[in-house]
C-alpha cells in the first residue's frame, strides 16, 4: 500500500480526489473479500465463548459455581478490548496507512488465538515462574491455566476489534464516496454475522468434538500425526492458519493500493484516558453480563438484586471523559477531533446509531426471556429444549439483519441515505409494535419469528447508510476514527441496553406481582397460594416481556427523528461539510 502524506485538512477543506481511480473493480473486490476473512472470525470469537465456556471450565477442573466471578472476564476481558481497541487503532490507521494498521491487527489476532491454543503450555509455564520468582508465590496450574486463557482473549480482541473499523476505512478508500455504500455494507454484514453466529458455532463445534473426538484422533493417527482428539482449544487453533493465510494474501493485494495519511503524533495521553473512560463504562453498565448465560427471569433476577450498575465505576467514566474532552479540546494532534461532532451527518449518524445498538439487544434479551418463561418445567431438560428454540428464534432476526445490510446499500444508492435509514427503521417499529401488542403465553413461534424478521430486516437496512454517511462525512485522512466512531456507539447502545432493560423488567414485574397478591384470600390453603403464585408470576412476566418490546416502539419512534438529520445524497466530489 503507498502511503499518500498529507497534512489534516481543516473543517473549511472539502475537496477529495479519488486516489485509487488505478484498481481495476476485480482487484477491489478481492481485496474486500480477503478483508472480510478476518472480520468474519474476529466478529465470531467475539460471542463463541459463551457456548464454550462451560467446557473450559470442565477441561481445566475447575469447579465453575465458585469461579464464574473469574470466567466471566473470558467474555468481559475481550468485550473491553474489543471496544478499546477501536477507539485506538481508528487513529493509529489514519496516521500509519491502512496496511500496516490492518496487518499489525490481523497479527495480534493471530498471536491471541494461538496463546488460548496452547494457554496450557507455555502461558501457563510463563506465568507459574513469574509467581515463582518475583511473587514468591506457588499458584494452582488450572487456575494458571484460566488466567493465561483470559489474556490470550484480551490480546485476540485488540486485533479482532480494531481490524472492523480499519476494514472499514480501507474498503471506503478503495471507492469515491457515491460508491461506497456497498463496500461498507458487506464488512457490517459479515461483521454482524459473525458475532450472530459466534455462540451457534461454538455450542455445534464443542458437541460435534465430544462426540466425534475421539474417532478423529484414531483417524489422524493413522495417517502418522500423533495429536490428541479435538476439543475447545482446536476452535482457537483454527484460527492461526486462516489467520497466517489472510496475512500473507494481504501483504501482495494491498500492494500499489494508496492512502491518505494524516500528519502529527500518536495522542498518547489522550488514547490512555479514553481507554480508561470506556472501560469503567463497559464495567459499570454491567458488561460482564452475557445475555446468553442468563435467559430466564429468575437468573436476571438474581444479577437485578445485585444491581447491575457500579455507581462508582460510572462516575469514574464521567470523569475521565471529561477530562479526555478538556485534553483533546487543547491538543495540535487530538485523539479525536471534537469538531467532527460538529457536522450535523456525523452526530445524527452516531445518535442514531446508538438507538440502533439499544433496539437490537433489546431483541435478543427479549425472545429467550420469554420462551424460557414458556417451558414446560424447570427441569435441565426442559431448560436446554428452550435455550435450544430460543437460539433458532434469534436467528430468524439476526441473520436477516447481517443480509439486509447488503440490500440497505443498494436502497441508499437508489433512495438515498436517509430515507434508506428512515425506512430500516419505520420497519423495525412495525416489528416492535407487532409483537409487542400480540405476543402472549400461547403465541406460535412461526408468528414470533416473522415478527423478528421485520425487526432484524429493518434494522440491517441501517449499517451501510449510516456508516457510509459517517465516513463521507470527514475529510480522507479521518476515516479511520470516523468508522472506530460509528461501531463503538452501536456497542455501548447494546451494553446500555441490558442494565437499564434489566432493572425495569424487575421492578415492574416485583411491582405487579405484589400487586396481585394483595387480591389473594386469607384462608387460602398453601397449595393454592403456591399455585396462584406461579399463575400471576407466569402472567405478570408475559406482560413485562411485552411491555419490554413495546418500549422498542418508543426508542425506535426516538431513532427518527436523529435519522431525520442524515444527509440524503452525497455529493461525487468532495465530502459532506454541513456544520452545525
Amino acid at each position: 500500500m503507498t502511503n499518500v502524506l498529507i497534512e489534516a485538512p481543516s473543517a473549511l477543506q472539502t475537496a477529495e480526489q479519488p486516489i485509487n481511480a488505478h484498481l481495476t473493480e476485480r482487484r477491489r473486490w478481492l481485496i474486500i473479500a480477503l478483508v472480510l476473512v478476518p472480520v468474519f472470525v474476529g466478529s465470531i470469537d467475539l460471542t463463541i465463548i459463551s457456548a464454550i465456556l462451560p467446557e473450559v471450565l470442565i477441561k481445566l477442573n475447575i469447579p465453575i459455581d465458585t469461579n464464574l466471578g473469574t470466567a466471566a472476564w473470558l467474555v468481559t476481558g475481550y468485550l473491553l478490548a474489543y471496544t478499546v481497541s477501536m477507539a485506538l487503532m481508528g487513529r493509529f490507521s489514519d496516521m500509519v496507512g491502512r496496511r500496516g494498521a490492518f496487518l499489525v491487527c490481523l497479527a495480534l489476532f493471530i498471536v491471541g488465538s494461538w496463546w488460548v491454543a496452547t494457554a496450557h503450555l507455555f502461558p501457563t509455564a510463563l506465568l507459574n515462574d513469574i509467581a515463582r520468582r518475583y511473587l514468591g508465590q506457588r499458584p494452582d496450574l488450572n487456575q494458571l491455566t484460566l488466567l493465561a486463557v483470559i489474556i490470550g482473549r484480551v490480546i485476540q480482541a485488540l486485533g479482532a476489534g480494531a481490524v472492523v473499523p480499519v476494514s472499514l476505512a480501507l474498503v471506503a478508500d478503495l471507492y469515491p464516496p457515491e460508491r461506497r455504500a456497498a463496500a461498507v455494507g458487506f464488512v457490517g454484514a459479515m461483521d454482524t454475522l459473525g458475532w450472530v453466529l459466534g455462540h451457534l458455532y461454538g455450542g455445534v463445534m464443542v458437541g460435534f468434538f465430544q462426540q466425534q473426538g475421539e474417532a478423529i484422533r484414531l483417524w489422524l493417527a493413522g495417517l502418522g500425526l500423533a495429536l490428541p482428539a479435538p476439543d475447545w482449544r482446536t476452535l482457537f487453533w483454527i484460527n492461526v492458519p486462516l489467520g497466517i493465510l489472510a496475512f500473507v494474501l494481504m501483504i501482495f493485494a494491498l500492494r500499489g493500493v494508496q492512502h491518505p495519511i494524516s500528519k502529527g503524533r500518536f495522542d498518547l495521553i489522550g488514547a490512555l484516558l479514553i481507554a480508561a473512560a470506556l472501560t469503567c463504562l463497559v464495567i459499570g453498565l454491567g458488561g460482564n453480563t452475557e445475555v446468553t448465560g442468563a435467559t430466564s427471569l429468575e437468573a436476571l433476577q438474581a444479577q437485578t438484586n445485585q444491581s447491575p450498575y457500579n455507581l462508582g465505576l460510572l462516575l469514574s467514566a464521567a470523569a475521565l471523559l471529561g477530562i479526555f474532552l478538556l485534553w483533546e479540546w487543547r491538543q495540535a494532534h487530538p485523539m479525536l477531533e471534537l469538531h467532527l461532532f460538529r457536522k450535523r451527518a456525523v452526530s445524527a449518524a452516531m445518535l442514531t446509531n446508538l438507538l440502533i445498538g439499544f433496539l437490537l439487544m433489546l431483541g435478543l434479551v427479549s425472545v429467550p426471556l420469554l420462551i424460557n418463561l414458556r417451558a414446560e418445567n424447570a427441569s435441565a431438560a426442559a431448560i436446554a429444549r428452550a435455550a435450544e428454540r430460543a437460539g433458532l428464534l434469534l436467528s430468524t432476526l439476526t441473520i436477516p439483519m447481517a443480509l439486509a445490510s447488503l440490500p440497505g446499500a443498494w436502497l441508499s444508492g437508489k433512495i438515498g441515505f436517509r430515507n434508506t435509514t428512515l425506512s430500516g427503521i419505520a420497519l423495525a417499529i412495525s416489528g416492535f409494535a407487532l409483537s409487542g401488542s400480540t405476543w402472549r403465553a400461547d403465541t406460535p413461534e412461526l408468528l414470533m419469528s416473522l415478527h423478528l424478521t421485520l425487526i432484524g430486516v429493518g434494522l440491517g437496512l441501517t449499517i451501510a447508510p449510516i456508516g457510509t454517511v459517517v465516513i463521507n462525512a470527514v475529510e480522507a485522512t479521518r476515516r479511520g476514527v470516523a468508522s472506530a466512531l460509528v461501531l463503538i456507539m452501536r456497542y455501548l447502545g447494546m451494553t446500555i441496553a441490558i442494565p437499564s432493560m434489566t432493572t425495569y423488567a424487575f421492578s415492574r414485574l416485583n411491582y405487579l406481582v405484589s400487586l396481585a397478591r394483595e387480591s389473594f384470600a386469607r384462608d387460602w390453603a398453601a397449595e393454592e397460594i403456591q399455585r396462584q403464585s406461579v399463575r400471576v408470576y407466569f402472567e405478570s412476566g408475559v406482560m413485562v416481556i411485552a411491555e419490554m418490546l413495546l418500549i422498542g416502539v418508543v426508542i425506535g419512534l426516538l431513532a427518527l427523528l436523529p435519522a431525520l438529520w442524515l444527509r440524503n445524497h452525497q455529493p461525487t466530489s468532495k465530502p459532506a461539510q454541513d456544520e452545525v
